[in-house]
């Protein structure tokens, strides 16, 4: 394993916290929005370098895929990443790349992919 997925694997922290406005979404991703209690923090991630611009994040519902971007704007170092909008109990299946501070059009070979479970929100 390079050194950039041990750090970055190292530097994934699992957290559940509660998440604003969920009630407020008719429907997401299928699901009745009560039924959307759920929210997983990421992070926090490896702080950027002259190569590294951040990060993008994937997840899926299944392990082998298809996995979709989490983000809309590269994920900077030592920030963490909320995802909203999960069906507690439900595995999610998630995986990161870096971005190139080149180009951020040009990502790394996806990381190992890790499970994490969407917790109930917290009233």
């Amino acid at each position: 394993m390079s050194l950039f997925r041990r750090t970055a694997v190292a530097a994934l922290v699992f957290v559940c916290c509660a998440s604003v406005g969920c009630r407020n979404m008719d429907r997401y991703n299928g699901h009745r929005s009560h039924d959307l209690l759920g929210v997983v923090e990421l992070g926090p991630f490896p702080k950027a370098s002259a190569k590294v611009a951040g990060y993008n994040l994937y997840y899926s519902e299944k392990k082998e895929g298809p996995f979709s971007k989490i983000n809309a704007e590269v994920v900077q170092g030592g920030t963490r990443l909320m995802v909203p909008y999960l069906k507690p109990g439900i595995t999610y299946y998630f995986r990161m790349t870096s971005v190139s501070s080149k180009d951020s059009s040009v990502e790394s070979v996806p990381g190992e992919v890790f499970a994490r479970t969407a917790e109930e929100k917290l009233e």
